[in-house]
């Protein structure tokens, strides 16, 4: 445009040669995957929404999509960031060659949450004998006591999409709602303006008419996807992030022994000042399926699904894993922090196919 410096120009003339475009648009682009089975996956690693939270320690915004071009800025975790626009770029990694452009540049898509931008919710007394309930917020702190006063009354953070118990509404001494959340091996507070209560049809079975014995999953490691089959029908499938080197997913024929709509994930008798440890509250969806309580769960802490990035687990975004957890057996009810087959039962069988 006559007047428009000569950045803003080669900026434009870019974005038209890379294809980025506008949200609506870009949708139509992003992450179609078809499995081998012939089910087409619905999954978009960006689906429209317009906030992102930084998931890595750290990550660096370029001026152009790739790696190459010059660093503009770099983000600390949890920082927030207006998305502008979405399209293709340097393909990052193999799977993934999607970037956001933001006021502090381009980002790599693989390492920010997906966040929809929600109103605060009114909190509501009427929990009976206790309701679920989602985070709404980029990010929210549980803590050991109703209040925020003290870095040390923080139990742990939780993310976007995060999935609590709670049971009571109680105003805490700094005159802020607060609910009680109970875990099954805790008890803890978060912020009653943070969460929204689900409804109870959020955890109604899927194919109830199916015959248990005829559903199966089939995890594939070397393709990195899920993909769910009544017989030898697939019906559903989804890439997934199994466990990366030195954490890697073990192969073999299971079954899934435990459900749990959400679960607190913390490593086996790893202290919390090595590398290795992580306190991830709220882990929503889970099917645990191996003696080392590796399992399919949502995944708040990162995108970058089609490559093996997890601690063992079979990573999913939470709708993804929200189907999992309502397609397959034990049949769980949101009545029940933890479910398990009947006597005489097992679960839905699951294979998992090394690389």
């Amino acid at each position: 445009m006559p007047g428009e410096p000569a950045s803003a120009l080669s900026r434009r003339a870019f974005l038209r040669s890379i294809g980025l475009i506008g949200l609506a648009a870009a949708l139509a682009r992003v992450d179609a995957v078809r499995a081998d089975s012939g089910v087409t996956s619905s999954y978009r690693r960006w689906d429209g929404e317009s906030l992102a939270r930084i998931a890595a320690p750290v990550q660096d915004a370029f001026s152009l999509p790739r790696t190459a071009s010059r660093v503009t800025a770099s983000l600390p975790q949890d920082t927030i960031v207006r998305v502008r626009d979405v399209g293709e770029g340097e393909a990052t990694y193999p799977n993934n060659n999607l970037w956001l452009d933001t006021r502090y540049g381009y980002l790599n898509a693989a390492f920010l949450q997906p966040i929809d931008y929600h109103l605060p919710v009114r909190p509501d007394p009427d929990l009976g004998a206790g309701r679920w309930a989602e985070v709404i917020v980029p990010f929210t702190d549980t803590y050991w006591r109703p209040v925020r006063h003290y870095q040390r009354d923080v139990a742990a953070r939780a993310h976007y999409r995060s999935v609590f118990f709670v049971t009571e509404l109680l105003e805490g001494p700094d005159g802020r709602s607060w609910y009680k959340v109970e875990e099954l091996y805790q008890t803890t507070y978060i912020l009653a303006t943070h969460v929204r209560l689900l409804p109870a049809d959020h955890f109604t079975p899927l194919s109830p008419d199916v015959p248990p014995e005829d559903k199966r999953l089939e995890a594939d490691l070397t393709q990195q996807m899920l993909t769910a089959y009544v017989r030898d029908r697939a019906v559903w499938t989804h890439p997934i992030s199994s466990g990366a080197p030195g954490w890697e997913t073990p192969a073999g024929e299971f079954t899934i022994f435990e459900k749990r709509i959400s679960s607190h994930l913390i490593p086996y008798l790893v202290e919390p000042e090595s590398p290795r440890y992580y306190n991830l509250p709220g882990a929503p969806y889970v099917c645990y399926f191996t003696g080392t309580m590796i399992a399919t769960h949502g995944c708040t802490w990162h995108n970058d699904y089609g490559r093996p990035v997890s601690h063992g687990c079979l990573n999913l975004p939470p709708e993804a894993a929200r189907w999992v957890w309502r397609w397959t057996t034990p049949v769980a009810t949101p009545d029940s922090l933890s479910v398990t087959p009947p006597e005489g039962e097992t679960g839905t069988r699951i294979k998992v196919i090394g690389e």
